[in-house]
């Protein structure tokens, strides 16, 4: 009985999880490398945003990191940003981390010290990232890190979201 409940439990959480068609859930957080000022959703309306939430400690959030710069400076000049969402103790330990693997700061970065977005998005892993299309909505959710292979798919989603 225990084990369906705990199945039952994680089932619901799972489907609970911010998913694909669900509008992307709004926020104002510091930025990571500025804590004194706030960076709202509402500054990426009208782009495709790919929302990553991540931690410097996640050994899958490193794996992926140098994949983002590339995929960053592919993409610049469109409406595409990366926004990443760092859920570390302490914000010094991100900004460490990202300045070795981002040193020119193509990528966006938010500080969540209350970790609202996991909370907000029911996040059952790290790394999680939200494909988000130009109008607000989850086109794809993906969960653990995403690696070359996976690059070569949401590279085509980008492309096709950009288009609409």
């Amino acid at each position: 009985m225990k084990v369906i409940l705990i199945l039952l439990f994680i089932y619901a959480n799972i489907m609970a999880a911010g998913k694909e068609g669900d509008k992307a859930t709004s926020f104002s957080l510091q930025n990571l490398y500025h804590l004194d000022k706030k960076v709202s959703f509402d500054a990426y309306k009208g782009k495709v945003v790919l929302l990553n939430l991540w931690a410097s400690w996640c050994g899958g959030c490193q794996e992926e990191m140098p994949l983002f710069v590339k995929l960053q400076k592919e993409f610049q000049g469109s409406d595409f940003s990366i926004l990443l969402s760092s859920i570390d103790k302490d914000s010094k330990n991100a900004v460490d981390f990202l300045h070795d693997i981002d040193p020119n700061n193509l990528l966006d970065a938010l500080y969540d010290s209350e970790k609202t977005l996991p909370k907000a998005y029911r996040c059952i892993g790290m790394p999680s990232s939200y494909l988000i299309d130009k109008n607000g909505k989850i086109d794809t959710v993906y969960v653990g890190s995403i690696d070359e292979e996976k690059l070569v798919t949401l590279k085509a989603k980008i492309k096709s979201l950009l288009r609409k």
